[in-house]
C-alpha cells in the first residue's frame, strides 16, 4: 500500500503523479467499480483479551477500506460483524485482520448465511393465517399488502 494517502481513500480511488508530464487533459477517473455479487455471508468476531478490541477496531477500519466486498457493523447486541460474498472470502479478510492489519488472535462465529424472501405474484391458493379475528383468509399480490393488512388489524404480531 502506499503511506500518507490512506486516509482519504474509501474503497476505490485512482491515483496519479503530480511531477508527471500528461496533462490534466490526459488522466481519466475511474468509476468507482459495480460488483455484480453481494455480500451475502456474516461472521460475529470478537478479540480474544478483551483489552484489545480498540486494535481489533483500527484492523477493521483497515479492512473496510482494503476489501471492496467486505463491510462491517456493529449489530444492536453490541457484536462486531463482519460481512463478505463467501467463506473463502471471509477467509482471506480474516487472515488479513489477524496477521497484517490487527495482529491479534480473534474469535470467530459460524458463518451465517442472509436470507430474503420476496412475494412476486398472486397466489393461485388462498392463504389461511389462524388468527383470533379469522381476518387473513385473502390472497395478498405483494409482501407489502400483506404487511399492510396485518399492521392495519386489531390482531397483533407476537
Amino acid at each position: 500500500m502506499i503511506g500518507g494517502v490512506d486516509a482519504s481513500i474509501s474503497k476505490t480511488a485512482t491515483l496519479a503523479s503530480v511531477d508527471s508530464d500528461y496533462s490534466d487533459e490526459e488522466l481519466y477517473i475511474f468509476r468507482p467499480l459495480k460488483h455484480a455479487t453481494q455480500s451475502v455471508l456474516k461472521v460475529a468476531i470478537e478479540p480474544v483479551a478483551p483489552s484489545e478490541l480498540p486494535k481489533m477496531l483500527s484492523g477493521l477500519r483497515s479492512i473496510n477500506k482494503s476489501y471492496p466486498l467486505a463491510a462491517t457493523k456493529v449489530e444492536e447486541s453490541g457484536e462486531h460483524v463482519l460481512i463478505g460474498t463467501g467463506e473463502l472470502y471471509l477467509d482471506c479478510v480474516l487472515h488479513d485482520l489477524r496477521r497484517l492489519f490487527a495482529e491479534i488472535e480473534i474469535k470467530v462465529s459460524d458463518p451465517v448465511t442472509k436470507f430474503c424472501e420476496t412475494v412476486l405474484e398472486t397466489s393461485a391458493l388462498k392463504c389461511y393465517a389462524d388468527t383470533p379475528n379469522k381476518k387473513y383468509g385473502q390472497r395478498f399480490s405483494s409482501l407489502h399488502g400483506f404487511m399492510k393488512v396485518v399492521k392495519s388489524s386489531s390482531a397483533g404480531i407476537d
